[in-house]
């Protein structure tokens, strides 16, 4: 019994002697955005990397998608007053936004934009000050176009189409308005096989002035 008590603790005293050794070990992590995750062409994709080593410290990665340089994530924003990390200290990497004309931006952060639409596999690699080289581990995102398209037909019938809004787990709503204050909900969009449809067929007194949007249903 008291063997087996000895031995039960010398596995527990490596298995913590091990996670200690790893996590002393030079790292590049994504924290944004996570592997898998779906956005659509409006949005900005976020950028967010933790780095570490115990011996150096790194205040600059290069983030890649699909084997292309798209930024330069930074410790410190353009205008920020930081204090220079110490060696062995963790650092949170992002996009700065970049002054226009002379002049500071009105925030300190960006995301990825103006994606296209497709399938990506981004990674990001990093040079501390010391020289040590770290590569994240990649994670895959897919950018959907979620934008909302409009057609009138002869007959005044009103289609609205997401091209790429049956590419996602969930489906949309239309919804309509006179003012773009009060919205009413007319029904849900019939998926195809990568677009989405709706078709509005407005009474004689609202087809002069008639707003549309579509609003995301999360599925159940």
């Amino acid at each position: 019994m008291a063997l087996g008590s000895c031995l039960l603790a010398m596995l527990l005293a490596t298995g913590r002697a091990d996670s200690a050794a790893e996590t002393n070990l030079p790292m590049l992590q994504f924290l944004e955005p996570t592997n898998n995750a779906v956005f659509s062409t409006l949005d900005e994709v976020p950028i967010v990397l933790r780095a570490f080593a115990s011996n150096d410290v790194f205040l600059t990665a290069e983030v890649l998608a699909n084997h292309k340089t798209i930024a330069t994530a930074a410790y410190c924003c353009a205008f920020c007053p930081c204090a220079r990390p110490l060696e062995g200290q963790e650092t949170s990497l992002q996009i700065p936004v970049p002054w226009v004309d002379g002049l500071p931006p009105p925030r300190s952060w960006q995301g990825w934009t103006n994606v296209q639409a497709r399938n990506y596999h981004l990674t990001a690699r990093a040079v501390g000050e010391n020289g040590t080289v770290v590569e994240a581990a990649p994670v895959n995102i897919t950018v959907l176009d979620r934008t909302l398209r409009i057609f009138v037909r002869a007959d005044g019938v009103v289609m609205l189409v997401i091209p790429q809004g049956s590419l996602i787990t969930g489906g949309y709503d239309a919804e309509a308005s006179q003012d773009l204050r009060t919205w009413t909900r007319l029904g849900p969009f019939q998926p195809g096989n990568v677009a989405a449809f709706y078709f509005d067929d407005p009474p004689e007194n609202a087809r002069q002035r008639r707003f549309y949007r579509s609003v995301y249903v999360p599925p159940r």
